[in-house]
């Protein structure tokens, strides 16, 4: 029988090894080093998660999305910030395609 979680955990290591991963990984090393660039970083990062709270709540409203938008705008402000944010793009196509890959046998299953 196989062990999933054996591929799970290579796919894991093998992420890391990944241009996508290694150039974020360098842009996020980049970012630290800009003290304002790295505080609205934590910051967007810290308001995404309340907001994912609130809109699993169902609480999620306009003045929410305001001023994510706002802080969002300050990304174009700092060359560091807008890179990491463009690396995180890449990683996470390459994440996406893996997830598409996992869910074909589901997603082929229920289109008889």
């Amino acid at each position: 029988m196989i062990n999933i979680y054996d591929t799970i955990n290579q796919l894991e290591q093998d992420l890391r090894k990944t241009q996508g991963y290694l150039d974020l990984k360098q842009a996020y090393e980049t970012l630290k080093q800009d003290g304002e660039a790295y505080q609205i970083f934590k910051d967007i990062r810290q308001m995404q998660e309340e907001m994912q709270a609130k809109q699993m709540q169902g609480t999620l409203g306009q003045e929410d999305m305001e001023k994510l938008q706002a802080l969002g705008q300050k990304v174009e402000e700092f060359p560091s910030l807008k890179e990491l944010m463009m690396k995180e793009q890449v990683l996470s196509m390459i994440i996406n395609e893996a997830h598409a890959a996992m869910m074909k046998p589901i997603n082929e299953m229920y289109q008889d």
